[in-house]
């Protein structure tokens, strides 16, 4: 299997991610978006106060998510021979991508697994090529290929 199918897979996984995220800034939009007056005590006000502020979060991780497409999208043609940033790396059961961090999900009988740099195991795998191995847990993995 190639990156560029592979990368396809994450990518819809992400869609649905940012489909979500935008559900739930229209959600917590129609709760702060309540006029002020009809707000008549201060709980009501408090909530309204809380939906807005969930919806700028929501918003700020709608506005990552959509970066993290873009990422995908840009590493579809990408090749390397070392494990780093934007590299998706074949084990004998797992396909690993390193860049963003979406649920892992089956592929063709092979789990894919998304890390983004931020995570201890990136730091484990960084630098490391095809033949090399790398623990994750208690398991170790040889690397079959890097794409």
């Amino acid at each position: 299997m190639n990156k560029k199918e592979v990368l396809e897979s994450i990518i819809k996984e992400q869609q649905s991610v940012i489909e979500n995220l935008q559900e739930s800034v229209d959600r917590y939009k129609t709760a702060s978006d309540l006029e002020e007056n009809s707000a008549s005590d201060p709980d009501e006000l408090s909530h309204q106060t809380e939906a807005k502020d969930m919806q700028l979060r929501f918003e700020q991780l709608h506005s990552e998510a959509k970066n993290n497409l873009n990422l995908l999208e840009s590493e579809k043609e990408n090749s390397y021979e070392e494990i780093e940033n934007g590299s998706l790396i074949e084990t004998e059961n797992f396909f690993f991508f390193v860049g963003i961090s979406v649920p892992s999900f089956d592929l063709n009988g092979k789990q894919v697994i998304s890390v983004s740099e931020e995570a201890p195991i990136f730091k484990e795998m960084q630098g490391k090529k095809a033949g090399d191995e790398f623990k994750m847990g208690d398991t170790d993995y040889k690397i079959l290929d890097i794409k």
